[in-house]
């Protein structure tokens, strides 16, 4: 194999490798917030529970203009990230005992919990996301 080829085989294996989320993925992930999140939560509003703009970061129980936390939520010391949010999806009771968040079992699927992650964070500092 000449030089040429080896480099136009080793950009095509790259692009592979890099390839962005499909249509289809970022629909999925968008459907499954909506049927398992939007009934108490917004990217930029606050509703039965707190708004998630900005939450990658951001202490556990800090938004300044919701007033339900629960003092286990407000006391954790947990700091949203991918893994944190993934692990409160999954099961808030077992993470935070004593929390008001109910999502338990709703979302056993780790696919499902990590698209729903991803999702938030692409949606994540939009201020006109108050669906």
């Amino acid at each position: 194999m000449n030089a040429i080829a080896l480099q136009a085989l080793t950009i095509l294996v790259l692009m592979v490798g890099f390839q962005p989320a499909r249509a289809t993925d970022v629909s999925r992930a968008e459907n499954l917030f909506r049927a398992k999140c939007a009934a108490c939560h917004s990217i930029a509003c606050n509703r039965n529970g707190p708004k998630l703009e900005g939450v990658f970061g951001r202490r556990a129980g800090s938004v300044a203009d919701y007033k339900n936390y629960t003092e286990e939520l407000k006391n954790s010391g947990i700091v949203w990230s991918d893994d944190t949010l993934d692990a409160f999806i999954r099961d808030p009771g077992k993470l935070v005992p004593g929390t008001s968040m109910t999502a338990a079992g709703q979302i056993e699927g780790a696919k499902d919990r990590r698209d729903i992650v991803r999702h938030i964070r692409r949606q994540d500092k939009r201020s006109d996301l108050c669906l």
